[in-house]
């Protein structure tokens, strides 16, 4: 299951998201777990079963919302999860799976970076499937199949916002 939701909210709001993520000082590398650290990328945790971060909490379930008033068939809005994540080209993303073992969620991706185009890399592969990232969309994906992102071309910093919902 892979699907793409377009024009889920407005631009400025991603952008002032972003914002508000670069200026945290909560940002770690725990990520991805049992891993060496050369492996290991920026994450900003925001909910992880209750709130870390509230104003990026608020923020985020302000933007799940609109996500979920666009397809409420994929997944209902209680969220377990939600982080972000900032990589660059200095760093491949690894292959990987969430929740292999819980069938119950579904993971919702999209990027922060209002600027960022198909120039800059970073797609989304889902299985044998590839979606552009781009401003305003997220993906509703099965996180059981192996999924990462593509080679990233730019030095920007690409701000992935993630949620892990109920699936309906």
């Amino acid at each position: 299951m892979l699907e793409v939701i377009e024009d889920c909210c407005s631009p400025y709001y991603l952008e002032m998201m972003r914002q508000s993520a670069i200026n945290s000082e909560a940002w770690n590398l725990k990520y991805p777990q049992g891993r060496p650290f050369e492996d290991k990328h920026l994450k900003l945790d925001i909910i992880v079963n209750e709130v870390k971060e509230p104003l990026l909490a608020g923020m985020a379930m302000g933007l799940l919302i609109n996500i979920y008033g666009k397809r409420q068939d994929l997944f209902v809005p209680d969220v377990s999860y939600c982080s972000i994540s900032m990589k660059d080209k200095y760093r491949e993303d690894n292959l990987h799976t969430d929740h292999e073992n819980d069938f119950d969620f579904v993971k919702i991706l999209g990027l922060l970076n209002g600027d960022w185009g198909s120039q800059d890399g970073g797609l989304f592969m889902h299985g044998d499937e590839v979606v552009p990232m781009k401003p305003c969309t997220f993906v509703v994906f099965d996180p059981r199949i192996p999924h990462r992102a593509s080679e990233i071309f730019t030095e920007k910093k690409r701000l992935g916002l993630d949620f892990t919902v109920k699936k309906v």
